[in-house]
């Protein structure tokens, strides 16, 4: 577990991770106030996500100032998907805990890929290319298209997962 001032971070079967997350705002003549400092928090969790997950995301926290014991959601988004981080201010000096009780997984898009490339060829005969995106949630009923290429010309196919544990189903358009 890693430790840092501040922060604790919990994604599911995951370290400890710690970071102060506070700025400090002055008020006209009144007394100085301080403020959760959301883009070291977005960062934190991002980090934390890729340490932990191995998956590049895109960290999305709510602008409106926080107090000490209040719950919020950030998002966390991959290429494909939405994965929610529960964050919860701990003190009045902008540390928090975060985290989700249900692990982020990653889908394994490559095999999808060689899934509907096999299809292909088992169906068609053809050897073709196909190129799924990356890092997409694995989350029932999630939806993302592939290409495949073949001779010269690029073709869709629409993926849907079917449930939480990476079955997908696929149909060429």
């Amino acid at each position: 577990m890693r430790k840092h001032k501040g922060v604790r971070a919990r994604l599911r079967a995951a370290g400890t991770i710690s970071l102060p997350l506070v700025a400090v705002l002055a008020g006209c003549g009144s007394s100085s106030a301080v403020k959760l400092d959301n883009a070291a928090l977005e960062r934190s969790i991002a980090e934390s996500i890729l340490t932990q997950r191995h998956v590049y995301t895109l960290v999305s926290c709510p602008a409106e100032p926080q107090r000490e014991g209040i719950t919020f959601t950030c998002k966390a988004m991959l290429t494909v998907g939405t994965y929610p981080i529960t964050v919860t201010e701990t003190d009045g000096s902008g540390h928090v805990r975060y985290g989700n009780q249900v692990a982020l997984v990653a889908l394994d898009t490559t095999k999808v890929a060689r899934a509907i490339k096999a299809s292909v060829l088992a169906q068609r005969g053809l050897h073709v290319r196909v190129v799924c995106p990356s890092n997409v949630l694995q989350q029932k009923g999630l939806a993302f298209a592939c290409t495949v290429k073949s001779a010269g010309k690029s073709y869709r196919f629409e993926v849907t997962e079917t449930n939480d544990h990476g079955h997908v189903r696929y149909i060429g358009r």
